[in-house]
């Protein structure tokens, strides 16, 4: 653990520049009214906390008397009367309790929760967001002495932010192109931020709550494009099973047997059913009367099939 020790004797070098921001400076000549009271008053504090901290030296041991503890991954900012002195790094510190104060600001990097937002997208259609902002704080003197409050000022910069870009987007953007909407909401927050010394590591939108009648009827129109590419996809096979018909018919043109033989397979399709009847046309009987005859005379002794009527088969 560092020794204790005054922060009055380490300041950093922004102890004499920052106050000037502010208008302050110690070695100004310009009269100030009742300066001369100022400084008597000034000297009466720093002797009595003076005092006050060499009566709780034997307290130090136990962290008790004006001692502060600087965390890692925080800082001090030490003010005098009021007015900025300077930082503290990690470590243990000595104040003077009647003329100094310590703020701790943390510079390890921050998360702020954007509570849900009603807002109206570009094609007036409601919708509620929420998202996230990750914020590290650079400037702790900047942070303190140029915003009141400068968490309570990231999440509503954050909300106005996001109400701002999603007006200026349509719902199916915010589906399809969120990447670029964060990507826009951090740029805008980092340019508003800059003097607050603070850095924004990222925008994040992380839920898009939309109406249930808006979900249906997305819905819909989802099935009605699926539907709609299913029929072209259905008349683009027919067109093309109709070129292979057409080359097929001509090939049955030259060749009738070829017809028969696809009548033929089709009965044996339709046969495959149970208790089915099967009607066949007399012309492809006709036509095949010469073929069966010389197979059944020497069997059977009966002359060539004629004549004109329907064939039923029947399949158990």
């Amino acid at each position: 653990m560092p020794k204790p020790s005054d922060v009055t004797t380490g300041g950093s070098s922004s102890s004499t520049s920052r106050p000037e921001v502010y208008g302050y400076n110690s070695e100004a000549t310009v009269p100030v009214p009742g300066r001369f009271t100022s400084s008597i008053y000034r000297m009466t504090y720093t002797g009595w906390g003076e005092l006050v901290k060499c009566m709780c030296c034997p307290l130090f041991s136990c962290n008790l008397g004006p001692v502060v503890v600087v965390d890692q991954g925080w800082v001090g900012v030490t003010t005098r009367f009021g007015v900025f002195e300077t930082t503290l790094g990690p470590g243990l510190y000595v104040l003077n309790p009647a003329t100094q104060a310590v703020q701790k600001v943390c510079m390890k990097m921050q998360t702020f929760e954007i509570p849900r937002q009603a807002a109206m997208t570009r094609d007036n259609l409601s919708v509620q967001v929420d998202a996230v902002t990750f914020v590290t704080v650079v400037d702790p003197f900047l942070a303190l002495f140029h915003v009141e409050d400068y968490h309570r000022a990231v999440k509503t910069l954050a909300a106005s932010t996001l109400l701002r870009v999603i007006g200026e987007h349509d719902l199916q953007d915010m589906f399809h192109d969120r990447a670029k909407i964060n990507d826009a909401m951090t740029r805008i927050m980092q340019d508003k931020t800059s003097g607050w010394g603070l850095k924004v590591a990222s925008v994040e939108m992380r839920d898009i709550t939309i109406a249930e009648t808006m979900q249906r009827a997305m819905a819909q129109i989802a099935e009605a494009n699926r539907e709609a590419q299913s029929k072209v996809i259905v008349a683009e096979g027919q067109r093309k099973a109709a070129f292979v018909f057409a080359q097929a018919s001509d090939a049955m043109e030259q060749h009738p047997m070829a017809l028969q033989l696809q009548w033929f397979e089709t009965l044996r399709q339709i046969a495959a059913e149970k208790n089915s009847t099967v009607i066949v046309p007399d012309s492809v009987i006709g036509s095949l009367s010469g073929l069966v005859a010389p197979r059944l005379e020497p069997s059977t002794g009966a002359g060539p099939v004629t004549g004109r009527g329907v064939a039923e088969t029947k399949s158990q």
